[in-house]
């Protein structure tokens, strides 16, 4: 995040179809001058400029909005300031500033969400004084089942959102971004759409929405693939899911918004032989590995197999061959590639096949012929889309009958119908399972329209189980259960319309739609799921009941805040000793970088302890003598571990340069006074009544969470 990147982002953004134009032509046609659009943006955020270089560009859009773009950047630091200011209005468009601070955020905010909050909302009424009222705040970090982003922001994000006619416009508004340790405004981002809007009085209601949805979207009951933690495989997980999707319904037509194109996955595995050579006696795992090798097939013979099915003009020449090993060592493919280019007729193709290196099965192919396409659109399709549809299945009867039989034909939802004469229509069988389909394996097969040949095919089939389950509610149970706990209402979206034939197709509708969530209610209790399909937690779930009054409670409150401890259950046990794992993962979590999370919950087994273990080993904050998971940690073990934890550990050793002051320094061995004598000094530990240190007495939960909190709290500077 240099320089460029707030130029970058600030026509990624906003300057979507945007023309460049050169200042000295143009800057003619807004009505605020340069001059004064520097004036507005150093009044607006106050900042000082003085020895900045500054430099400035001219933007219009096929909107019709002017703006200038105004960069400035500090010649002894790393800060660089970006304002876009509206041409004709002078409003805001965009701010974005970068100090090398920011890369480098403390895990713990300096300031709450609500200081914060009066920063933002002074800076709107600021800004936007007259339409602040027209705003509602929506504080982006989470929601009322307590979701953030996954990654850990340095910044309180609040979304101020547009209301026209008491309905939310989802994409207007302002979004602002705090910093959380010095109250700075990090980013402001202003948009207020001049397109036309439709009527809100002519919308259809709620409850004809809701039928609409049940009726073209639907739900359904669905197995789902997920990556288990624990046994590093996937997993196939029963749930209730979209089936169409969250596509949104025209509140005026009652008729589904679709979205877009689809463009169907296909493997490419990168060229290379392996060839093993060595003087040296094989070892077991090299002589298994040449076994397992004898099974596969010869490279004559599955490129004689993949012959069969992909159309290799004469001008394609091999590019690579090679056998690889699949995801999780499950078998191996052989890969083929062929390409032809010509730059002086502008003429390319390619085509792609990967097959079981057992089987010799077919799992993907994909052809491209620029010559083929191109002499198409000038023609008339030969196949309609039943017919092709047909070639498809053809096609999957010969080289996949096995798995083709076990699927169901859904239409592909994503298959733009604004398209007059396609090249390729696309056909996706999902697989079944004991009645019940399995979205993540399916296989597609795109066919074109004009040939008639097969130009794409992906198999995504996974040898997993697929467990039932006995008390799964009734579908129109789970209907309710969505209705509830997912908001469904009316909104104005932004929407590319590509019926519109010029560069400027978006439009505002006026839609019903879910709020963003995973897709995914829980079977049994109609809970929604998270992404990983866990249940997720409402706000008031994610509390303890046994820390209210006690003298840590703003700790432990602080560490729950910063997801370095989770309330798994309504109880932290704050008066128990902390055991060594525990100790070792709220450590852990206080040093990772903020977007690192270790999805593992407290009471888990001790095993999936192992991944904080190994990264507290490779931080050479414990070594595996001293490794004991159910072991109560007494109070010079907190400090041994934390000082190696900050990397001061050759300095603690050097025993003989501490001073110790307590009561009881004779009871504290020579080869722990350094250890001592820094979390101390640092505040990190204190003594106990007395003036004693109390080495071996054992740490509370209550205790060790206030000694991470002023372990973040340091000045490492």
């Amino acid at each position: 995040m240099k320089k460029t990147v707030s130029l970058i982002l600030a026509i990624a953004l906003l300057f979507t179809s945007t023309t460049a134009i050169f200042a000295d032509k143009k800057a003619n046609e807004a009505k605020i001058s340069l001059e004064k659009a520097i004036e507005i943006a150093r009044k607006s955020f106050d900042f000082n400029t003085k020895d900045y270089d500054f430099n400035q560009s001219y933007y219009e859009n096929i909107e019709g909005t002017r703006q200038w773009q105004l960069n400035w950047n500090a010649k002894n630091n790393n800060h660089s300031i970006s304002i876009n200011v509206d041409g004709d209005s002078g409003d805001i468009l965009y701010m974005y500033q970068w100090k090398d601070e920011y890369s480098n955020p403390p895990k713990l905010a300096k300031y709450s969400k609500e200081e914060a909050q009066k920063v933002a909302e002074n800076l709107l009424k600021k800004l936007q004084p007259t339409r602040y009222n027209e705003m509602s705040l929506k504080y982006e970090n989470e929601n009322k089942y307590g979701l953030r982003y996954y990654y850990d922001s340095p910044t309180y994000n609040f979304y101020f959102i547009r209301k026209v006619d008491g309905i939310e416009f989802q994409g207007d508004g302002v979004n602002i971004a705090i910093d959380k340790n010095t109250l700075e405004v990090n980013n402001y981002t202003f948009n207020w759409s001049k397109l036309a809007m439709p009527d809100s009085a002519k919308a259809i209601s709620l409850e004809k929405a809701k039928e609409i949805f049940n009726k073209e979207n639907g739900i359904e009951l669905a197995y789902i693939i997920k990556y288990d933690q624990k046994t590093k495989k996937n997993t196939a997980k029963l749930v209730y899911t979209l089936k169409n999707g969250n596509r949104p319904i025209d509140a005026i037509t009652g008729e589904i918004i679709e979205y877009g194109y689809y463009y169907p996955a296909y493997d490419m595995v990168g060229a290379g032989e392996v060839a093993i050579k060595s003087s040296q006696e094989l070892t077991p795992e090299e002589k298994r590995e040449i076994e397992e090798n004898k099974k596969y097939l010869t490279r004559e013979q599955a490129l004689e197999i993949a012959l069969k099915y992909i159309k290799i003009d004469e001008k394609l020449k091999l590019e690579y061959a090679s056998l690889y090993p699949d995801y999780n060592n499950t078998g191996a493919s052989w890969n083929f590639s062929w390409s032809y280019s010509d730059n002086n007729k502008n003429e390319y193709s390619y085509a792609n096949i990967s097959l079981n290196a057992e089987s010799g099965e077919v799992k993907s192919l994909y052809s491209y012929d620029s010559v083929r396409d191109n002499a198409a659109k000038a023609g008339t399709p030969k196949y309609d889309m039943e017919k092709s549809k047909e070639l498809a299945e053809n096609f999957l009867n010969a080289v996949v009958s096995e798995k083709f039989a076990q699927t169901e034909y859904r239409a592909d939802i994503s298959q733009s119908n604004q398209v007059d004469k396609p090249i390729n229509y696309n056909f996706n069988f999902v697989r079944m399972v004991n009645g019940i389909p399995c979205p993540g394996n399916n296989l597609n097969v795109a066919v074109n329209a004009y040939t008639g040949e097969i130009t794409n095919f992906y198999s995504n089939w996974m040898n997993i189980d697929f467990p039932m389950l006995d008390n799964i509610m009734p579908l129109d149970k789970a209907y309710e259960s969505l209705y509830t706990n997912i908001n469904f209402d009316i909104k104005y979206i932004y929407h590319y319309d590509y019926t519109i034939r010029h560069t400027d197709n978006q439009v505002v509708k006026l839609v019903y739609s879910f709020d963003d969530f995973s897709g995914m209610l829980d079977p049994a209790t109609g809970k929604p799921l998270d992404y990983n399909a866990e249940i997720i937690k409402e706000k008031e779930d994610i509390a303890f009941d046994d820390i209210k009054g006690h003298w840590a409670e703003n700790d432990i409150l602080t560490l729950l805040e910063a997801r370095i401890i989770e309330a798994d259950s309504n109880k932290f046990l704050p008066d128990e000793n902390i055991k060594q794992k525990d100790f070792i993962k709220i450590l852990i979590k206080s040093l990772e970088p903020s977007y690192v999370l270790i999805p593992y919950a407290s009471d888990s087994a001790d095993e999936e302890y192992n991944d904080y273990y190994k990264q507290a080993t490779s931080r050479k904050i414990i070594n595996e003598k001293e490794k004991n998971m159910n072991s109560e940690v007494t109070r010079e073990d907190a400090a041994k571990m934390i000082v190696r934890a900050m990397n001061l550990g050759f300095i603690a050793n050097k025993s003989d340069i501490f001073f110790l002051n307590y009561t009881d320094k004779d009871a504290i061995s020579n080869e722990l006074k350094g250890y001592i004598a820094v979390v101390t000094g640092l505040d990190i530990m204190s003594g106990k009544e007395g003036e004693a240190f109390a080495p071996k007495d054992k740490l509370t939960r209550a205790e060790a969470a206030a000694t991470i909190v002023k372990f973040l709290k340091v000045d490492k500077e």
